[in-house]
């Protein structure tokens, strides 16, 4: 036999043992359930993950009652108080007959990381007819703590108060505070 037949004959007997050494170590430490282990904790950890950014809500709206904190991405609502029949101080001429001032005193709070704006004209009152109505200029001249416009900067808090003309006695009655006219995103406070 020729020394290159030899050569290759001996050449092509390592690379064999090689491979096979190479199976058995795979076969041995058994790659394939560490990797699906391995695969499964990437999916718990993902599954988690996806859990605790669903604790700041991240759907479109959220629906809460008085008191309660309606919770988006990067701003908190509540309603503390609802006062129904207000009188301003003064006297306000424009109060239609048969509707009342409803007065609400809101905290907002901007709980992401850049500023956001908010704008007294972002707040409607709807009524049971699904009428919603806007902010009343009337009273709000004489309101202390009046929601205005502006903006908060993460962290920042406005409490302020906000009032609405709406049919006497009409229940239910719900604030729709949508954040921009672009996402829609809203917090509707059951009254």
């Amino acid at each position: 036999m020729p020394k290159w037949a030899l050569g290759l004959l001996g050449c092509g007997g390592v690379l064999g043992l090689l491979l096979v050494a190479l199976l058995v170590v795979a076969i041995v430490s058994n790659p394939s359930s560490k990797t699906s282990s391995g695969t499964q904790e990437n999916e718990e950890e993902s599954e988690d993950k996806k859990k605790s950014s669903k604790s700041k809500n991240d759907s479109k709206s959220v629906e809460v009652g008085v008191g309660e904190p309606g919770e988006l991405q990067d701003r908190t609502l509540v309603v503390n108080e609802v006062e129904r029949n207000f009188i301003p101080e003064g006297r306000i001429s424009g109060l239609e007959p048969g509707n009342e001032f409803v007065l609400l005193s809101l905290t907002l709070k901007n709980t992401g990381n850049n500023d956001i704006n908010y704008n007294s004209h972002d707040f409607k009152v709807e009524d049971s007819n699904g009428v919603q109505h806007n902010y009343d200029t009337r009273p709000m001249s004489k309101l202390p703590n009046r929601v205005g416009y502006g903006e908060l900067s993460p962290g920042g808090e406005l409490v302020g108060n906000i009032a609405f003309q709406v049919p006497q006695g009409n229940n239910p009655l719900k604030l729709i505070y949508e954040t921009d006219v672009i996402s829609k995103r809203t917090i509707t406070v059951r009254l």
